[in-house]
C-alpha cells in the first residue's frame, strides 16, 4: 500500500500544498476499511473529517436516490470547511479503504493555503472556467496548420495570361477578379514569370500601359508543388523575399498563395473575419468549399487556444448562415424570395453550431413549391461542407417542404396528438428559426403554434428531457465502456429541458439555450443558483465537445460526440462529474414540475 502522505499528494489540489501544510493533514490521519453496504456517515451527522478513498467505492444518497458516486483518489465530505452537518448519507457499495483527515487540521490548511482554497471554493460554487483555471498548468497550442499541404488553403482559380497580354488589359483583370498577381504561363500552362501590383507600380513609374506584360514581369517565377506544407512556403517566401509564390502541379499552374493568404492562417481570430468576407465574395461552391474547410481549420485553432463555447458558437452561427445564404443566391433561378422563407432547426436554429454540424433545414412557401430549388441547395451545401442529414430532415425531403397552411396543420396535430414521433418533430422543430426569405411567413406560423400548445405535449416534451439519466460519478463515467456520448448524456437533456420550460411559459422566438435559461430565471421560472449551474454545466460540456471536435478536423479524422475517458484529463474528468450531476439535479425539476418519470433507473444498473 502506498505511504499516505505520497498517495494524497498525487492527487490534486494537496499537490497544491507545501510540505509543511501536507504534515498537517497528516497529522493524526486515521485509514480506515468499511465494509460493502456499510455506512460511512449518514445525513445530518457533525462534520469529523474529510475522506479520501485509497479504493474502492462510495455512494453518496438523499433519501436512498443516488447523488453520486466516488472512486480511488477522490474526496468527499470536503465542505467540511463550513461547520455543517454532512448533507447526504455515504455508504460503501464495495469493501472501500479510505484516509481520513481531521476536520479541523483540513480547515487549517484550508486557510493557509489560497489556491488550495480557491480549488474548493470555486468547484463548490461551480464556477467551472475558473476551476479549470485554479487546477490547471497554462498549457499552449502548437498550431497544427504549419504542416498542411498548401494546396488545402487555396480557394480560386489563378487567372494566368500569355506573355503578350498589355499591361493595361492585365490590369482590368486583375481588378475584376480582386487579385494582386497574374500568371504568366506558356501554351502548355507552365509558369514561365509573374507579374504583380509590385511590377505595375514600375509600368506607372517608367512605363507603358500597351507594353506586354512579359516585359515587367518577375522570371524566373518562384514555385512550389502542392504538397509542399504551409511552414515550408512561409520559409522559402521569407528567404526569397518575396509575396507571391506559384503553385504547380504535375508542371503545370494549379494556384497562388501569398504572404497575407498565409498569415491568415497563421492568426486564427482574423482569419475567420477575412474568409467571412471571402464567403460573402464567393461566386461559386468550389470557391465556398476550400474557404468553409478553412473556417473549420481556422475554429478549430481558436478552441484549441482557450476559446470558449458560448464566445464562439454565434460567431460560427453567423459565418455558417452567410454560407447557406450564398448557396441559395447561386442556386436561386425562378423562385422569387417573397414567396418562402428557408429555416434552420437543430443546433443551427439553436445557434449553436460545433464543428461537426450537418443539415437541418426546411422550407416553408405560400405559391410555387420549390421543391428542385431545395434539392439543389441541399445538394450544394453537402458539397461546400455541410453534411446532408442522416434523418433526411431537410428541406429537399417534400414532407419538410410545404406550403404554410401544412406546417398549421402538422404543429396543430403535434401537439394535439403527442405521440412518441409527434414530440420528436416538437423538438427538431420547435428550435427553427428564419434564414432567408419572407420572415412574415415565419411570423404567422408562430401565431398559429401559440393558439396549438396544449398540457399533453409539455408532458410529453418533458417526459423525453428526462428519460435518459447520465452516469453518476466517475466510476459511472467509466461505465461507458466504448467512451461518453456529451450530447446524449449531457447536452441533449439541457438542450430539451430549457426548450420545454420556454415553450410552457410561451417563449416561441427565443431558441438559444443560453437565451432561454436566462429568460426563464427573469421570469422566476427557474432560480438564479439552478441558472447559473446549468449553464456552466452546459457551456463546459460544449467546450468539451468542440475541443474533441477541433482535435479531429486539425487530425484530419472523423468528428463526433464522443468523449474517451481515459484520453481526459483529471480535473476535466473531475469537471465532468460535476457537470453531469447539475443535469441530473435540472432533470429532477422538470419530473416534479411535470409529473414525469423514468421507465428504469441509472441506480439499479450499479446494484
Amino acid at each position: 500500500m502506498i505511504p499516505p502522505k505520497e498517495f494524497i499528494k498525487r492527487i490534486r489540489p494537496f499537490s497544491f500544498l507545501s510540505e509543511d501544510e501536507t504534515n498537517i493533514l497528516i497529522l493524526g490521519l486515521e485509514v480506515k476499511l468499511f465494509q460493502k453496504n456499510k455506512t460511512i456517515f449518514k445525513k445530518g451527522d457533525d462534520r469529523k473529517y474529510v475522506y479520501i478513498i485509497f479504493s474502492g467505492l462510495v455512494g453518496l444518497f438523499d433519501d436512498e436516490i443516488a447523488v453520486d458516486y466516488i472512486s480511488k483518489g477522490e474526496i468527499f465530505g470536503i465542505i467540511s470547511v463550513r461547520d455543517f452537518p454532512y448533507l447526504l448519507d455515504a455508504r460503501a457499495l464495495e469493501d472501500t479503504v479510505c484516509y481520513l483527515i481531521y476536520s479541523e487540521n483540513f480547515k487549517e490548511v484550508f486557510y493557509k493555503n489560497k489556491r488550495f482554497s480557491s480549488f474548493f471554493s470555486t468547484f463548490i460554487k461551480r464556477r467551472f472556467h475558473s476551476f479549470k483555471k485554479i487546477a490547471s498548468e497554462k498549457k499552449f497550442f502548437e498550431e497544427a496548420t504549419f504542416v498542411l499541404d498548401i494546396e488545402k488553403i487555396i480557394y480560386k482559380k489563378p487567372v494566368v495570361a500569355g506573355p503578350d497580354m498589355t499591361v493595361e488589359n492585365a490590369t482590368v483583370e486583375m481588378v475584376n477578379n480582386s487579385i494582386s498577381s497574374i500568371v504568366v504561363v506558356d501554351k502548355e500552362m507552365r509558369p514561365i514569370g509573374i507579374f504583380t501590383e509590385k511590377d505595375l507600380r514600375k509600368v506607372v513609374i517608367q512605363g507603358d500601359k500597351l507594353h506586354p506584360i512579359s516585359k515587367y514581369m518577375s522570371s524566373p517565377v518562384k514555385t512550389i508543388n502542392t504538397k509542399t506544407t504551409i511552414f515550408e512556403a512561409f520559409s522559402k517566401m521569407i528567404d526569397a523575399g518575396i509575396d507571391h509564390l506559384v503553385l504547380i502541379k504535375k508542371r503545370k499552374v494549379f494556384g497562388v498563395i501569398t504572404g497575407k493568404d498565409i498569415r491568415i492562417q497563421l492568426e486564427p481570430t482574423s482569419s475567420i473575419i477575412t474568409l467571412f468576407r471571402k464567403i460573402i465574395m464567393a461566386k461559386s461552391a468550389e470557391e465556398l468549399q476550400v474557404i468553409f474547410n478553412n473556417i473549420k481549420i481556422s475554429v478549430a485553432k481558436i478552441v484549441l487556444s482557450g476559446s470558449k463555447f458560448f464566445d464562439l458558437t454565434k460567431m460560427l452561427c453567423t459565418v455558417n448562415d452567410a454560407a447557406v445564404v450564398k448557396v441559395i443566391e447561386i442556386v436561386q433561378d425562378e423562385v422569387s424570395m417573397d414567396d418562402f422563407v428557408w429555416i434552420h432547426m437543430g443546433s443551427l436554429g439553436r445557434k449553436e453550431q460545433v464543428l461537426a454540424t450537418d443539415q437541418d433545414n426546411a422550407l416553408i412557401f405560400i405559391k410555387t413549391h420549390p421543391v428542385k430549388f431545395a434539392r439543389d441547395v441541399n445538394k450544394t451545401l453537402a458539397k461546400v461542407g455541410i453534411p446532408e442529414c442522416p434523418g433526411d430532415f431537410m428541406a429537399s425531403n417534400k414532407k419538410w417542404n410545404k406550403h404554410l397552411s401544412s406546417w398549421k396543420n402538422y404543429f396543430n396535430d403535434w401537439f394535439h396528438n403527442p405521440t412518441a414521433n409527434n414530440a420528436r418533430y416538437l423538438s427538431i422543430f420547435m428550435d427553427m428559426r428564419p434564414v432567408f426569405g419572407n420572415d412574415n411567413i415565419y411570423k404567422e406560423l408562430i401565431e398559429s403554434i401559440r393558439a396549438n400548445v396544449t398540457d399533453k405535449a409539455i408532458k410529453a416534451l418533458a417526459h423525453d428531457a428526462i428519460h435518459i439519466e447520465p452516469p453518476l460519478g466517475i466510476f459511472g463515467i467509466r461505465g461507458l465502456h466504448k467512451g461518453m456520448n456529451l450530447k446524449t448524456y449531457g447536452i441533449y437533456p439541457i438542450v430539451n429541458g430549457a426548450r420545454v420550460l420556454a415553450i410552457d411559459n410561451a417563449i416561441f422566438e427565443i431558441t438559444n439555450t443560453e437565451e432561454r435559461l436566462k429568460v426563464l430565471n427573469d421570469m422566476g421560472v427557474i432560480g438564479n443558483e439552478m441558472c447559473h449551474d446549468v449553464l456552466e454545466s452546459y457551456g463546459f460540456l460544449q467546450d468539451l465537445r468542440l475541443k474533441q471536435q477541433s482535435i479531429a478536423v486539425l487530425n484530419q479524422s472523423q468528428e463526433n460526440n464522443l468523449i474517451g475517458i481515459k484520453e481526459l484529463r483529471k480535473v476535466d474528468l473531475l469537471i465532468l462529474k460535476e457537470a453531469l450531476k447539475i443535469v441530473s439535479s435540472f432533470q429532477k425539476l422538470l419530473m416534479s414540475k411535470y409529473d414525469v418519470k423514468r421507465v428504469l433507473s441509472y441506480l439499479h444498473t450499479y446494484r
